[in-house]
Parts: C-alpha cells; structure tokens; sequence
C-alpha cells in the first residue's frame, strides 16, 4: 500500500485521534506569560474529567494539605501553571493510550511509562541548554510513539504478529515498514502536521528512528528528542556512551537527569493512578527496566568517583571496579606511556595480587609483535582471540595473559588531547568478548573519561612542577645577579682594606679595626660562596659507584666529628643487594652530608639519625620479549627523631633561605643546595614530617643515572 493510500485510509476509519480542545487551549495558555489565574480555571472547568482529576489530587495524601481546596482556582493557585499544564496534558493523552486495549499483547501501562518518561527527558534536556519552549519538548516527548497506537487500531492483528516477532524497539519499526509499508515515526509526524503543531518537532518525530550518524549533524531539538527516546528505553546506557562526544550536555549530567525523570515519572504515575509495574508488565519488561535502573546508577557512580579521582591509583581503582560490575570483566592491567614516550609500563589497581608482577613488565613502542603496541599505534581495540593464526605471539602477549589468568584479553587504547597516554588490558573469555564489542559507545566513554582524568592529574602535577621549578630558576637567576653584584664592590673594598693596611703602621690601633672589617667580608665571601653553590651545584662526570661504601665513609667522618659530640646516634641500615650506580660520586656526598648536618642542627643535643638504601624493586623493568632488564632506581633514607619541620617551612622547603633554625652560617641554604644537586643527578627528592615524631628525607636515583 502506498503511503498516501495509508494516510487517506487514517482519516476514513473513524480512528483518527484528536487532540483535545482542553489540552490546546491549556498548552497556550500556559505558553503565555500574561494568562490570568482566572482564564486557566475557565478552561479546566469546561472539563469535568480534568476537572474531577485535579480536584482528586488536591484530595489526596500526596499533596498533604493543610486545609480541604474545594474550588479549581485555589488549586491552580496551589500547583502553578507548569504542575497544571503535565497533569492536564498528561491526563488527556490518557485518550490516546486506551485505544490499544484491542490488542491484549500490547502492554499498555510500559508504553505509557517510557511515553511519559521521554517527554520529562525531552523538557529536562532542553532547560538543561536553555531552550526557548521546553514543554512544546515535552508534548513531543509524550506523543512521539502515537503512530504505533494508530497502526496498532488499524492492524490489530497484523501488528500482534509483530509484537511476538521483534526482540525489541529497534527491531519493531523496521519491521513495521516490512509488512505495513509504514513505520510508526512517520504516522506520528504525520499526525503532528495533522494537528497543526510545530513543523520542526514532527520532523524530529520522523527521524527518532534513524542511524546515530544522521543524528549527529542534525539540530539540536532532533538530537534532544532521539536522545530522549533512546534514555528511556533498556538501552539507555549504551544510546548514551555513543552520543556522549555529540551530545550538547556532559554525559554525568545526562545520567543525572535521567534520575531526575525516573523519580518525576514514578510520582506522576501515583498522582495519575496508573500502574507502571507489577502484574501488568511481563517479567522480561520488569527485567530491562530493572537492568536500565542499576545500569544507569552504576554507571553515573562510576563516573562520578572518576571525576573525584585526585590520585593515579584512585583512577586505576574505579575503573577496575567499574569494568569487573558492568560488564563482568575479571581483570584489568593497565599500561601507560613513560616520560619519553617510548615505552609502556605495566601496573594494576593497588588490591590485585599480581601487581608486583605487571609492574615489573615493561613494552618497548618498537616491539611491532607484541598485541598491545599494535593497539595503541592504531588507536583501536584489539582481541587475542582475532589474532591472525599466522602471526606470531609475542612473549609479552603470552606473559601478560598468563597474568591475567583469562582465555585472552581485550585492549581499549587511551588517547588524550596530546597524544596516546596508554592502554587498559581487560582479561576476558568469549561471552564477555562478545558483551564488550557490543558495548563500544559505553566503553568508548569510558576510554574519554580517563583520559580526561589521567589528563587533568598530570596537567595539575606538570603545572606544580614546572611552576616550582620557574620560581627555583628565578632563584637561580637573582642568585647569579646578586652574587655577581656583591663581589665586584666587595673586591674593590678588599683592594682598599688591603692598601690601607700597608700604609698604616702595624701597631696601629685602626689595624684592630681592619682586621674585624676583613672577618666580616670573609664571613660575606662564605655567604656568597653558599649561594653560588645553590645557584651553580658542582657536579663532574658520572661514574659506577658503590653508594652503600660511599655512605658508610661519609658517615665514619660525621660520627666523630658531628654527631658524637652532640651525643646523636647513629644507625645504618644499608641494602646489602644494592646495585651499583651510575651518578657524581662528589654529588651524591654532598647531598648526603647536608642531609645529615640539617638533622643533626634539629636535633640539637641527643637523638637518633637512621641511614637507609634499598633498591626500588617495583621501579624496575623486564622487556619479556628482548629478554633485557631495566634496573630501575635506588632509594636514599635520611631520618631523625627531631621535632619535625612546621607547617610554614614544609611549604617551602627547598627554598633558598627558608629554614626554621635561627643564627649559624649559610642559614636556610643548605636544602636549596640539596635539591638543587638531586635535581641534576637526574633524581627526585621529597620529604615527610610530623610534629614531635621526625622527619625523613628520601631520595630516588636512577641506577643508570638516566
């Protein structure tokens, strides 16, 4: 049959729905600002149905009166104009909706619930962008699906064929087109110009059913409308994960607002007396919303604990509970690209027991066989169970499977606004394969979450290390300046000091004199000189050195001539498996003395000052496939039992001059030279601290000194 056969066939059968003159005239009523409280009351009392609605509710528990309303005015006072206009419009679709009962396959009370549940999405979404008439959305939202109720009066046997057909929404309207040569978007645009409402929403009535490639470049009330829809179906989820990036509200938000028309569907459903669960729907029915519900809030959840994520091991955490509940995955190693860029290095939530394990594994980006490396270079999921026969595995890929203790693994790649950032490494078997490939849009949203995240944590740590390090600069620079500036006027008074002397005699009284003035330039030069050591930190060649024998020499000086004397004790726990260290040996003394010289001045007279090495286990590297090891880093422990650094000095540390010791020589300078030289050995150093329990200073060296 033709369409224009099928529209004339409409209008014939006597079956052609009409909206009522009440819900017209209360949607413009309401649409104008000036309406009087009065007009609204003249045009619901011409009602008695609406009439006897209103007064039913104003009646009820729910609102909870105070005192009886026994006039239509006083209860349009009470709800304002938009509670007015929902009910209103809501009761007179009621009309609509009755026409099904022909058909007992048709279940009546979900039509109405994912009807009324679109329409309330449809208004929140367009408030949500500051729409100019948010409830012509909602009349959209409410009638999109009235095409099937036509179809269904008119072809009732036909379309209970259908219903015992189609699996779901998705499949019914191509089905619809099959056997009836029309689908139900197209009668409900039909009916919609019919009616003479707006021109755009029928078109975005028209279209609720097309690819996700032709929404994207439509408008924006098209994609509200198609969103809305989708939002309110079992799909709902997954509908949102692939519009997210297209979508004009944040998928959070969007989640949020779904809640919102959840709870506002449940109480209109009280208000109204319609029954939207129990014997009513089929368990299958009762099952999908039941799915949608727990989808919905252990997805929000889930992106709203990434959001909140400050630490890296927060962010591995959420996703790997995430992943393991919504979509049943055992197992998740992550693997994120170092500084460089040019390799991948294992790891996995803080709880997994094997995480020493995939933190000692490490991927070369130029080891092309192995899975993960192809991932991440193509910027596109991969599976070991796609893996072409006649390639061969690489002994990472078969390394890290073992690890995960799965029949193969899934890779989603990472990517941030910069660049690739990593991979996450989901452990599977075939079923959740399947689940997951059918899950693209979620878990693509996902994948743009943590890059988000992990973006923001690194921009923030980038951001407080390079501004750090511009203020240690600025340091450095005003240091060069200032010590350059004092020296020249400084040597030309040693010239004059020097001259002086020689022209007096010397049993002169004002050589005394002379020779406390030259005291105080030495003590000036001494300043000077721990200032250029700063600014300047001397630094040779790196060799292959033994630290454990170097610090032990350092501290058989120290003991004698620092710490015995001020009755400190001294303890030594060095690693007995510490590696050699390629690093400046007179640097690392350096740093090492002054360590200990800052404790031992805060201890004052009595304590304890520990030394410790270990090597950094978790730190190194095994490249599975060159069969090569990465050594990784040492630690260096200097800790006291001193009153700990206040709170005012801790924030400011490693500034030159910032110190809570008062008199004494180089003052405050001692840490600045400290980190200073770390930073050149290509170390880091970080301190901890509490009031009354000490405080200790670790250093991290690369072995390799790279």
């Amino acid at each position: 049959m033709a369409k224009q056969t099928l529209f004339e066939k409409i209008k014939q059968s006597g079956h052609l729905p009409q909206l009522p003159q009440v819900m017209l005239q209360l949607i413009r009523a309401c649409n104008n600002g000036q309406t009087k409280v009065s007009e609204l009351t003249r045009i619901i009392s011409a009602d008695p149905a609406l009439t006897s609605k209103l007064m039913q509710i104003m009646g009820s528990s729910y609102i909870n009166l105070p005192k009886e309303v026994t006039n239509i005015k006083a209860a349009v006072v009470y709800l304002g104009m938009d509670t007015i206009r929902n009910i209103a419009i809501s009761s007179s679709a009621m009309h609509f909706f009755s026409v099904a009962k022909k058909l007992p396959e048709f279940n009546i009370h979900t039509f109405w619930y994912q009807s009324y549940k679109t329409a309330v999405m449809a208004r929140l979404m367009a408030q949500e962008i500051q729409e100019s008439d948010p409830e012509e959305y909602f009349l959209a939202g409410l009638l999109h699906n009235i095409g099937r109720l036509v179809l269904i009066q008119l072809y009732p046997r036909e379309y209970g064929v259908l219903l015992g057909k189609a699996v779901d929404e998705e499949e019914l309207v191509p089905m619809e087109g099959r056997l009836l040569e029309m689908d139900s978007p197209r009668v409900g645009a039909w009916l919609f110009r019919h009616w003479g409402l707006s021109s755009d929403m029928a078109d975005a009535l028209g279209d609720l059913h097309s690819p996700l490639a032709k929404i994207i470049d439509a408008p924006t009330h098209v994609q509200i409308l198609h969103l809305a829809r989708a939002m309110s179906g079992p799909q709902g989820v997954e509908t949102l994960a692939r519009m997210a990036p297209h979508s004009p509200i944040s998928s959070a938000r969007m989640v949020a607002l779904s809640n919102q028309a959840e709870e506002e569907v449940s109480e209109m459903a009280w208000t109204l007396g319609i029954q939207v669960s129990g014997p009513h729907r089929s368990s299958r029915e009762e099952a999908h919303l039941a799915k949608e519900v727990k989808d919905f809030s252990l997805f929000y959840g889930t992106l709203e604990q990434l959001l909140q994520a400050r630490r890296p091991e927060q962010i591995k955490e959420v996703l790997e509970q995430g992943l393991r509940i919504l979509f049943q995955v055992p197992r998740v190693f992550f693997f994120f690209l170092n500084r460089r860029g040019d390799m991948l290095n294992g790891t996995a939530a803080a709880r997994d027991k094997r995480l020493k394990l995939i933190e000692s594994i490490a991927l070369p980006l130029a080891n092309t066989q192995s899975l993960l490396v192809e991932s991440l270079n193509a910027m596109t999921p991969l599976n070991s169970f796609d893996r072409d026969p006649h390639r061969a595995v690489a002994g990472s890929d078969s390394q890290i499977l073992r690890l995960l203790d799965t029949p193969g693994f899934y890779t989603l790649p990472v990517a941030g606004s910069s660049g690739p950032l990593g991979l996450m490494v989901l452990g599977c078997d075939l079923r959740v394969k399947k689940h997951l490939e059918k899950s693209q849009g979620v878990l693509g949203l996902f994948v743009r979450q943590t890059a988000l995240c992990l973006e923001n944590l690194r921009f923030s740590r980038e951001s407080a290390r390079r501004i750090n390090e511009k203020k240690m600069e600025a340091y450095t620079t005003m240091t060069d300046k200032v010590v350059h500036e004092i020296n020249n006027p400084l040597s030309i008074i040693e010239t004059y000091m020097d001259s002086l002397s020689l022209k007096l005699p010397d049993k002169h009284p004002a050589q005394d004199d002379l020779s406390v003035v030259r005291e105080e330039m030495k003590r000036i030069s001494l300043l000077l000189e721990g200032l250029s050591r700063y600014s300047r930190p001397r630094i040779g060649g790196f060799d292959l050195i033994n630290v454990n024998q170097l610090i032990q020499r350092i501290m058989d000086i120290l003991t004698k001539s620092l710490l015995l004397p001020r009755h400190i004790e001294p303890h030594l726990d060095l690693d007995p498996d510490l590696p050699p260290v390629k690093t400046d040996p007179n640097g690392l003394k350096q740093v090492i003395i002054n360590l200990v010289k800052n404790s031992a001045e805060a201890l004052g007279n009595g304590g304890m000052i520990e030394v410790k090495t270990r090597y950094n286990a978790q730190s190194a590297r095994i490249l599975i496939d060159e069969k090569q090891k990465l050594p990784g880093c040492i630690d260096i422990q200097v800790r006291d039992s001193g009153p700990g650094i206040p709170e005012g000095v801790m924030a400011h540390l490693f500034e030159p001059y910032n110190s809570s010791k008062t008199g004494g020589k180089n003052k405050g300078l001692g840490l600045a030279v400290v980190h200073s030289i770390v930073k050149e050995l290509k170390g880091q150093i970080r301190c901890q601290s509490k009031p009354e329990r000490g405080t200790v200073f670790s250093v991290r060296l690369p072995v390799r000194g790279e």
